[in-house]
């Protein structure tokens, strides 16, 4: 298998304070690597570091051939006053590519993710669900072998996060290789992937001992529980996701993994449980 992108002991310190610490990673020809860990952990650091876009402290990145293209999305992009096709235009200009390349490339994006190119719609009017498809265009305007991507399902609705979701299996399935800092573990699982945590500076895999049916199952949790006692929870149970329903009640997601050490917990904490519902990935 073809290796693109090497980290070797790459570590990155901002004056004294070390972020990243020894990350040793390989990124091979059609991976899917999701990184996870809790909100300044450094996942945003590592994806910079990966592109290209910030020095490393101390470490070696290393790459296949000088001219390997990485595509790179911030976690969010700007409302910008410039339609998408100007906005694309703009980026693709800055990557090299310039006339009837450059303007087939545009439509074939906006094909491909099922996006206007509309001549007057301006990005400032866009809903999230277009921000982050325009994001996700801007780097692939020049095709790239390497794909990293910042949260790129954060905020979405279900419709908007089921088809990038798609979309990105599809161009994993076309031999681009992706790199994504992704919270949700449901989306993280639904990505086929090898999943890595950074924890206190440094970078481990996660290892799943469940059977590949028990992989597919998560459980959702509707009930009441006091607020003080949902970011100790978070902590022990970092997988697990949550939102206040309609109804005013909390609605939390977690793994199979979790099941029998989280409903014990949740319990003896004081939750009330309204209901709880077995269901599996992608259906």
């Amino acid at each position: 298998m073809k290796t693109l992108l090497t980290l070797k002991e790459a570590s990155k310190k901002y004056g004294e304070r070390e972020i990243l610490t020894d990350i040793s990673l390989t990124i091979n020809q059609g991976d899917c690597i999701i990184l996870r860990g809790n909100n300044g952990s450094g996942k945003s650091t590592m994806l910079r570091m990966v592109s290209g876009l910030i020095p490393l402290t101390s470490g070696q990145r290393l790459l296949d051939h000088t001219n390997l293209v990485i595509g790179y999305t911030p976690d969010r992009i700007s409302k910008l006053r410039m339609t998408s096709t100007e906005y694309l235009t703009h980026m693709g200009r800055i990557s090299g590519m310039t006339g009837k390349e450059l303007k087939d490339r545009i439509r074939e994006l906006h094909d491909f993710f099922r996006l206007e190119q509309s001549a007057h719609l301006k990005m400032s009017h866009f809903s999230k669900g277009m921000l982050q498809k325009t994001n996700v265009m801007q780097a692939m305007i020049k095709r790239p072998d390497l794909l990293v991507l910042d949260e790129p399902f954060s905020g979405l609705d279900e419709e908007s996060t089921g088809h990038l979701l798609h979309s990105l299996k599809k161009i994993k399935d076309e031999g681009t290789s992706i790199l994504a800092a992704v919270h949700d573990p449901l989306l993280a699982s639904q990505l086929e992937s090898n999943i890595y945590w950074i924890h206190q500076g440094r970078l481990s895999e996660e290892i799943i001992n469940t059977s590949s049916e028990q992989k597919g199952v998560y459980f959702e949790l509707e009930g009441s529980l006091d607020v003080e006692v949902v970011n100790h929870l978070l902590e022990r149970f970092p997988d697990i996701t949550y939102k206040r329903s309609k109804n005013g009640y909390m609605v939390m997601n977690f793994m199979y993994k979790d099941y029998s050490s989280f409903l014990p917990e949740f319990i003896n904490n004081g939750g009330e449980i309204v209901s709880l519902t077995r269901k599996e990935l992608g259906s």
